[in-house]
């Protein structure tokens, strides 16, 4: 399954840790997607990053999410589930 990860800007800087959270979600998935966003959050603006990681394991998710809410100083962060990826090779 595809998995989305939605991670806001510090709560207690407002600065975004992208590299923080590409080097924490390194150690545990050898393969995964990360961008920059722009979202929302108790109606104020903030740049946010999104992970994508394909694993049918969800206690692993889990336990990538739980790491990230105490590294990132995070009250929150958001999981959805999108679907099976398939990959196409030559």
């Amino acid at each position: 399954m595809l998995n989305r990860i939605y991670i806001g800007s510090n709560n207690k800087t407002g600065r975004l840790e992208y590299s923080k959270a590409i080097k924490i979600t390194a150690k545990q998935f050898e393969g995964f997607t990360a961008f920059k966003g722009l979202g929302y959050w108790q109606g104020k603006q903030e740049q946010n990053t999104i992970i994508e990681i394909e694993t049918e394991d969800k206690s692993k998710i889990k336990r990538l999410i739980k790491t990230l809410l105490k590294a990132l100083d995070q009250r929150a962060i958001g999981w959805v589930v999108i679907g099976k990826m398939d990959f196409v090779s030559i």
